[in-house]
């Protein structure tokens, strides 16, 4: 194999690299965008249901106000605040771990970028060195066309004589 065709199969294989490492970075990117949208949505849950449990304990605390109120009734409405307590502390947990999977998957996109910033780099920098090589070869290709064509018409010129 000689430097020409070697240099083509290098440049097919740093392109393919190159791919690959693009098409990693929009699965990151892809999976970074569903983690955000997750802690949105976590973030909205956990406001609407906040939202939810303030009218909820207004309207338990409306209702017990100026009368006389049972312990029954009183220990309902508390049991219901807890359980909203509870389930708000859930929606919140569940938000921090999607900031987590969020932040990891950052992470992980930074590293993709990374990566392909290295494999263009590198594809880049073969292409140069394909350009540099092609430069320096040319006048000898030009050299190696004239001898041809000199060749060609020598055995011509003979043959008129």
């Amino acid at each position: 194999m000689d430097n020409n065709q070697m240099i083509v199969q290098l440049r097919k294989l740093r392109q393919r690299r190159e791919d690959h490492a693009r098409g990693v970075v929009a699965v990151h990117q892809a999976r970074v965008s569903e983690a955000r949208q997750n802690v949105e949505a976590a973030s909205q849950m956990l406001t609407e249901h906040l939202q939810r449990a303030i009218d909820e304990q207004n309207a338990a605390v409306s209702g017990l106000a100026n009368r006389v109120v049972k312990a029954t009734e009183f220990h309902m409405a508390q049991s219901r605040y807890e359980a909203s307590i509870t389930k708000a502390g859930q929606i919140q947990a569940q938000g921090e771990a999607a900031v987590l999977v969020q932040e990891q998957r950052e992470v992980g996109l930074a590293e993709a970028q990374r990566r392909h910033v290295q494999s263009r780099k590198a594809l880049l920098k073969l292409e140069k060195l394909a350009d540099q090589i092609e430069k320096r070869a040319a006048p000898r290709h030009a050299a190696a066309a004239e001898l041809l064509d000199d060749e060609g018409r020598l055995p011509h010129a003979s043959q008129k004589q």
